[in-house]
Formats: C-alpha cells, sequence, structure tokens
C-alpha cells in the first residue's frame, strides 16, 4: 500500500474516542503522558495519523486533530504558523 503524504489527509473534524489529547471535563488531556510522548515524536518532524479511524487494512485516513492543534499551539507561539499546512 502506498503511503500518502500525510499532509495531503484531512484532519479529523472532532477528537475520536481514544483520542489522549481528548480534553476532559476539566480541560486536561485524558492521558498527558501519551499526548506528551506523541508531541514529542512528532513537532516539527511528522502528522500523527488518527489511529481510531484507521480502516481495516490501516489506511490512512485522517491526521489527529490533537495532535495537530496541540502542536499548531507551539508553532503559532515561536511564529511559524505561516509554514503549516
Amino acid at each position: 500500500m502506498k503511503q500518502p503524504n500525510p499532509s495531503d489527509l484531512p484532519i479529523m473534524a472532532k477528537f475520536c474516542k481514544s483520542c489522549p489529547f481528548k480534553p476532559d471535563e476539566k480541560g486536561i488531556a485524558q492521558d498527558q503522558e501519551l499526548a506528551n510522548k506523541v508531541t514529542e515524536r512528532t513537532l516539527f518532524k511528522a502528522h500523527q495519523i488518527c489511529h481510531g479511524t484507521e480502516g481495516p487494512k490501516r489506511e490512512w485516513k485522517f491526521r489527529c486533530k490533537g495532535s495537530f492543534e496541540n502542536n499548531m499551539v507551539i508553532y503559532e507561539r515561536l511564529g511559524f504558523k505561516h509554514l503549516i499546512k
């Protein structure tokens, strides 16, 4: 299976059920430790694919909303928002 360019994939419209970035009722990520690991792994290097929406053959369908939005906050603060697709 040919892997698509991740920036060509749409970003999830809402958090999937298993998203570590999904905020709880207090606005805190439901799995902050995993969210930190994903951020460390993806920041300036990659896009996180939403694992909650992969097809049966692991087709990539969407980028992770939580990871993308979290990283965008960092990019914006560093003045790099204009570089992100």
